[in-house]
């Protein structure tokens, strides 16, 4: 017995066949007619000509006489109804597939807000608006470099922005109205700038940014992977260096720096 995907994919098929040989028959095959009457005629192309040839030609080109041409360009048609049909199955499945996948990523996310902030966890409201003046705070963005760079000291981790320290989802609805390009992909510039002027433009390279919509609000996850060298936040002409701990992000002296560094590469040297 049939089921109900064969069944669904066979009807898909058997549209996609009718309309291709409905196409080839009654539109090209007049077409190909008149354009064949050009090129034995020897008479030059002009679009006036080609529509009156057209309305002459076109009943005739449904009579007996054209049964061979008419039943070839029909066949094609079919043929070529059928390969749309298996393309846009295959394109279906493969959408299927990316919104299993997709649902897969948001109900992790919806998990790893739940757990809520960790050594590898950090939430931020936001990149630009600051939801306790409410307005644009140019000064966020610094937070949200010393995060990240925070995280590429350490051992990486996941930035989500929109979500407040709580774990509530706030969306990015307000930050979107702070920006030129009130959308995702204006925003994600407008990470990727934030990263590349505080921290460096190939520190770029070391974050992922992705969307997730929760509960109707988007939110932005910056996956951020650990640098093997030491990077620094450089504000106004002043560097600083940064570290993930526990759940916080802390600045280090510079001998503090170079004892951590220290004690990093001891532990690579013994780990590989």
């Amino acid at each position: 017995m049939i089921n109900s995907n064969t069944y669904k994919n066979i009807k898909i098929i058997l549209t996609h066949l009718f309309i291709g040989a409905g196409i080839f028959y009654f539109l090209v095959h007049p077409f190909t007619m008149v354009i064949y009457w050009f090129e034995f005629s020897d008479t030059p192309f002009s679009f006036p000509l080609f529509q009156q040839v057209l309305e002459e030609r076109f009943l005739e080109s449904f009579s007996f006489n054209m049964r061979g041409m008419g039943g070839l360009l029909t066949l094609l048609g079919g043929f070529l109804g059928i390969v749309s049909g298996l393309f846009w199955i295959n394109l279906k499945k493969k959408n299927e597939i990316i919104g299993t996948q997709q649902r897969l990523l948001v109900r992790d996310i919806e998990e790893l807000i739940q757990a809520g902030e960790n050594e590898r966890v950090e939430f931020k409201s936001s990149i630009r608006y600051d939801y306790y003046r409410k307005t644009t705070n140019r000064e966020l963005e610094l937070v949200i470099a010393k995060t990240i760079v925070g995280f590429m000291n350490a051992k990486g981790g996941k930035l989500i922005i929109g979500v407040d320290d709580d774990g509530n989802v706030l969306g990015l609805e307000k930050d979107y109205k702070t920006l030129k390009h009130k959308n995702m992909d204006g925003y994600e510039r407008a990470v990727f700038r934030i990263i590349s002027t505080q921290l460096g433009h190939e520190a770029c390279f070391s974050n992922h940014i992705s969307f997730y919509s929760i509960d109707e609000k988007d939110v932005c996850v910056v996956d951020i992977e650990p640098s093997n060298e030491p990077v620094y936040v450089s504000d106004e002409g002043n560097t600083t260096f940064y570290v993930r701990t526990g759940n916080a992000t802390y600045p280090l002296s510079v001998k503090e720096t170079v004892d951590y560094l220290k004690t990093k590469k001891l532990k690579l040297m013994q780990y590989n």
